[in-house]
């Protein structure tokens, strides 16, 4: 991978807008050759609750914000991943002190909030309180799969198959911290992608 040499590609206005500043994690679909975004903004530190934002692009390059920004603003919604199944839009996201909650939508920009996830341990005991973030899902054979991670130290996956009530495959995380340098202190998973029967997970450390 080479950093494009017209970066940045997209930011957050630096002026006095709901979106001054942009967070983590974007998410891009291409959909009928239209590139759709979907990012949060903030106005001041990072204490600040968190909008959801929505821009589209012809090419990856050069992209448009909605007039209609933000499009979401009811609670704290970042670090967010968008899948579209049955032609619904399914989005996952963390919200405030980073408890994923999910949100639904027919067409991408009017969502309808359906709570934090209900997620259990193994033996059907609920999560124990504390941040689970950065949700990654992934849906197969009517199956939902969902990554997530606690405080950065792990990265953990549960399923489910009502997208309500998700249940660990295992209470031990399925990518560890380290034992390298890069991922010694923090791992959390970016997206996953499925390529000639091999699933391979993109995901970001800190050392």
């Amino acid at each position: 991978f080479l950093p494009y040499e017209a970066n940045p590609v997209f930011e957050g206005t630096g002026l006095d807008t709901w979106d001054k500043k942009i967070r983590e994690r974007g998410y891009i679909l291409l959909e009928n050759g239209i590139y759709k975004m979907w990012y949060t903004g903030y106005k001041g530190d990072d204490t600040d609750t968190k909008f959801l934002g929505y821009a589209t692009s012809p090419d990856g390059k050069d992209w448009t914000r909605y007039p209609g920004n933000p499009i979401y603003n009811d609670i704290w919604t970042e670090d967010m991943q968008v899948v579209k199944y049955k032609g619904i839009y399914y989005m996952f996201a963390e919200g405030k002190n980073d408890i994923t909650h999910s949100l639904i939508s027919e067409d991408g920009i009017h969502w309808k909030e359906q709570g934090p996830l209900d997620i259990h341990y193994t033996d059907g005991k609920p999560l124990n309180p504390g941040p689970y973030g950065t949700p990654t899902v992934w849906i197969e054979n009517g199956k939902w799969y969902l990554f997530y991670e606690r405080n950065d130290e792990g990265i953990w996956l549960a399923v489910s198959t009502d997208h309500k009530v998700w249940t660990n495959v295992q209470d031990d995380p399925v990518i560890k911290m380290g034992p390298e340098q890069y991922d010694l202190k923090a791992v959390a998973l970016n997206q996953i992608v499925k390529y000639k029967g091999k699933y391979y997970a993109y995901y970001h450390g800190t050392d």
